[in-house]
C-alpha cells in the first residue's frame, strides 16, 4: 500500500513539475517572439529607415497625406512609432512641422515637388489649412509643383487642394460644395414630458446656448446673429479659392438653377461637371496618376511606385531637437475645465516661468471656454509669468471666446485668425432639477439638513435661497469678466459693456472694436514675440504637461478626444451639454458656429458653485 501512494505521490510530483516546464517554456517563447517582433519593427522604424536609402542622385517628390493636424509637436521617437505601427493608429502630424517642411523642401536639392494626397484628410479646423496652405504658395515660388489628388473631396479637402497647380480627380469623383449651414436640437418639448425643470440663470442678452433647452426651434435674433456669421466664413473661403484657381463665384459656387443647367450638360457626371468648371486641372485615375509621377519623378522598385518621401519621414529627418530654445509655445485646445485639464496648462506656464532660457511665450488659443473658475486660474498664471518681465503673446485658432477671450486679455498682443471667432462676453448657469420627474415615478426625496434654504439637490426645487446666491454668483462673475476686458484692452466699463452681451464677433470685427490687436496667424505671433523679447533668431520650446496618469479622475478616464472633439458621459444628457452633440454628430456643419461658444459645459458661470 506504501509503495503505490509513493508511486502515485511521484507522478503527481512530477507531472506537475513537466506542466510547470511547459508553462515556462509557452511563456518564454511568447516572450522571445515578443522580442524578435519589436526589434523587427525596431530595426525597420529607427534603423532600416527609407530615409537614408533614397538616391540622392534621383529626382523625388514630398507626399503629403496626413490625416489629423495638431497644434502640438508629435514626438517622433522609435517607441512611438512601434506603437503606430502596432497598433495602426491615425496618422497625425504637427501643424507647425508640417509648414516647416515645406519651407525646407522649397530649398531642398532632393525635393522636386509636392504631392497632396488628400483622400483620408480629416482636417476640420479652417485656421490650420490656411496656414498650411500659406507655404504652399510660398514653395510654389520656387518653380517646383505641387499636385492634388483625391477622389471625393470634401470642403476642407478641396480648400488645401485649391493651393496646387494641379489638382488631379478620379473618374468616379466630385468636389462636395455645399456652404456652410448650422442645425441644432432643441429639447424643450421633450424636457417637459420627462417633467425636467431647469433653473436657468443668464447675463447676455444673445448668450443662445440656452435656447435649445427653452425653445423648441431658434429665435430670430439668433438667426440674423449666425446667418452674419457663416456668410462671413463662407466669404472667406469663396475668396481664397477663387484667387488660388482664378476662377469666378460662377465657376466655384453657381445658384442651384445655374448649377443644374450645368450638370446636364456635363450628362450629370460630377467629375465631368468639375472639369469644364475649372474647379480640377484632371481627371484621372490613381494607376494613371501614378504612371506620370513615375515618369516625372522615376521608380522606387523597393516600394513598388513613384520616388517619394513622406512627410513624417522627411521631418523626422530634418528637424531635430534643439537644446537652448528662447520661446516657450504653450497650447490650450477644446473645452476648459477645471481639474487636470487646467492643472496641465498652470504646470506649462511655470515651466516657462521657471525657466532662465525661456524668455517669453506664445499662447495657442483654440477653445470656445468653459468653467470661469479654470479661466481665471489660467490668467493669473499668465499675469504672473508677465511680472517677471516675460511677455505673452496670443495667437487665437478657430475659436477663442468666453473663457478662452478670457485667457486671451492677459497677452500683451492679441493676433487673431481672419476666420477666428471671439467674444462671447457672457455668463450663464443651468441647474436641473429632477423632483417632478421621480413624483412621476412614484419616486419621492426627504431628508433633514442643518441648511435646508441652502442645500441644493437634484431631486428638489431650487429654494428661493439658492436662487438668488445664483443670481448674486452670476453677477459677480460677469462684471470681474467686463472689468478684465475692460483693463486689458483700455476701455471703459461703458464701451466693455456694448461690445459684450453674449455677442459674437468675426476677426475683421474684432479688431475694429478693439478686442483683439491685429489678424495674422502663429508667425505673426512669432515676428511679434521676438520684437517684444528683443530675440532675433526665436527657439521654441513647445511645453507639454507633466500631469501624470494617476492624476485623472474617474470622469477624466471616461472622456475621449477625437480630432479635437470630445464625446463623454454628458453626450447622454443633452440639456446639460450642447457643443459635444454638435461637433461629433453636426461636425460637417461649419464647427465656428455660436452655439460652439457659449459656454458648452454650460458651467461658465459657476463661479463658486461646480455643478458640472
Amino acid at each position: 500500500m506504501t509503495i503505490l501512494w509513493n508511486l502515485i505521490k511521484y507522478f503527481f510530483c512530477y507531472t506537475w513539475l513537466i506542466l510547470n516546464f511547459i508553462k515556462k517554456l509557452i511563456l518564454n517563447l511568447i516572450f522571445l517572439s515578443l522580442v524578435i517582433i519589436c526589434s523587427y519593427y525596431i530595426y525597420n522604424i529607427g534603423f532600416h529607415n527609407p530615409i537614408n536609402n533614397l538616391n540622392k542622385n534621383k529626382k523625388h517628390i514630398l507626399e503629403i497625406n496626413v490625416q489629423y493636424l495638431t497644434d502640438d509637436i508629435i514626438d517622433n521617437n522609435i517607441f512611438y512609432k512601434l506603437l503606430n505601427k502596432i497598433f495602426n493608429l491615425p496618422k497625425q502630424n504637427s501643424t507647425f512641422q508640417v509648414a516647416q517642411a515645406i519651407l525646407r523642401a522649397k530649398t531642398d536639392k532632393n525635393i522636386n515637388g509636392i504631392i497632396l494626397n488628400l483622400n483620408n484628410c480629416m482636417v476640420e479646423d479652417i485656421t490650420v489649412l490656411d496656414y498650411i496652405g500659406k507655404y504652399l504658395n510660398n514653395f510654389k515660388t520656387s518653380g517646383k509643383p505641387i499636385y492634388a489628388i483625391g477622389d471625393i473631396y470634401n470642403q476642407n479637402q478641396y480648400y488645401l487642394a485649391s493651393f496646387a497647380n494641379t489638382i488631379v480627380l478620379e473618374p468616379h469623383g466630385f468636389i462636395n460644395l455645399h456652404g456652410l449651414s448650422t442645425n441644432m436640437f432643441y429639447f424643450n418639448s421633450l424636457l417637459k414630458k420627462l417633467k425636467i425643470k431647469l433653473n436657468i440663470f443668464k447675463i447676455g442678452e444673445f448668450k443662445s446656448a440656452v435656447e435649445p433647452m427653452t425653445r423648441n426651434n431658434m429665435s430670430s435674433s439668433t438667426k440674423i446673429v449666425e446667418k452674419k456669421l457663416i456668410n462671413n466664413l463662407w466669404g472667406n473661403y469663396l475668396r481664397t479659392i477663387m484667387n488660388n484657381r482664378k476662377i469666378t463665384l460662377q465657376n466655384l459656387f453657381p445658384n442651384h438653377k445655374t448649377y443644374i443647367q450645368k450638370l446636364k450638360n456635363s450628362k450629370g457626371n460630377l467629375a465631368l461637371y468639375a472639369l469644364k468648371n475649372k474647379l480640377v486641372d484632371k481627371i484621372s485615375t490613381r494607376f494613371d496618376f501614378e504612371n506620370d509621377m513615375i515618369k516625372k519623378f522615376g521608380w522606387d522598385s523597393k516600394n513598388q511606385t513613384y520616388n517619394h518621401i513622406n512627410i513624417s519621414e522627411y521631418i523626422n529627418q530634418n528637424f531635430k531637437e534643439k537644446n537652448k530654445n528662447n520661446i516657450a509655445v504653450i497650447v490650450i485646445d477644446g473645452i476648459l475645465n477645471y481639474g487636470v485639464k487646467s492643472t496641465g496648462i498652470i504646470n506649462q506656464i511655470n515651466q516657462a516661468y521657471l525657466d532662465p532660457n525661456i524668455k517669453g511665450v506664445i499662447l495657442k488659443i483654440n477653445s470656445p471656454g468653459g468653467s470661469l473658475i479654470a479661466s481665471e486660474y489660467i490668467y493669473n498664471a499668465l499675469i504672473a509669468l508677465k511680472r517677471v518681465h516675460k511677455p505673452v503673446v496670443i495667437s487665437m485658432g478657430e475659436v477663442a471666446a468666453s473663457g478662452g477671450y478670457f485667457i486671451a486679455t492677459a497677452g500683451d498682443y492679441i493676433i487673431s485668425n481672419k476666420n477666428t471667432i471671439t467674444g462671447s462676453i457672457g455668463i450663464f448657469s443651468i441647474v436641473p432639477t429632477f423632483n417632478n420627474t421621480l413624483k412621476s415615478l412614484g419616486i419621492y426625496s426627504d431628508g433633514v439638513s442643518i441648511n435646508n434654504g441652502l442645500t441644493e439637490s437634484l431631486y428638489k426645487e431650487l429654494s428661493l435661497e439658492s436662487k438668488e446666491i445664483n443670481k448674486a454668483t452670476l453677477q459677480g462673475g460677469y462684471e470681474k469678466f467686463i472689468y478684465v476686458i475692460s483693463n486689458a484692452r483700455h476701455k471703459s466699463i461703458k464701451d466693455v459693456k456694448k461690445l459684450a452681451n453674449g455677442m459674437i464677433w468675426i476677426a475683421k470685427d474684432a479688431k475694429k472694436n478693439g478686442l483683439v490687436d491685429a489678424i495674422g496667424d502663429f508667425d505673426s505671433a512669432v515676428n511679434k514675440i521676438s520684437k517684444l523679447t528683443g530675440i532675433k533668431n526665436v527657439s521654441l520650446e513647445w511645453l507639454e504637461s507633466d500631469v501624470d496618469l494617476f492624476s485623472y479622475s474617474l470622469l477624466d478616464f471616461l472622456t475621449f478626444k477625437i480630432n479635437n472633439n470630445f464625446i463623454t458621459l454628458k453626450n447622454f444628457f443633452p440639456f446639460l451639454t450642447n457643443y459635444y452633440i454638435q461637433k461629433i454628430f453636426f461636425k460637417n456643419n461649419s464647427s465656428l458656429l455660436m452655439q460652439q461658444v457659449n459656454d458648452p459645459e454650460n458651467i461658465y458661470a459657476i463661479y463658486n458653485l461646480n455643478i458640472n
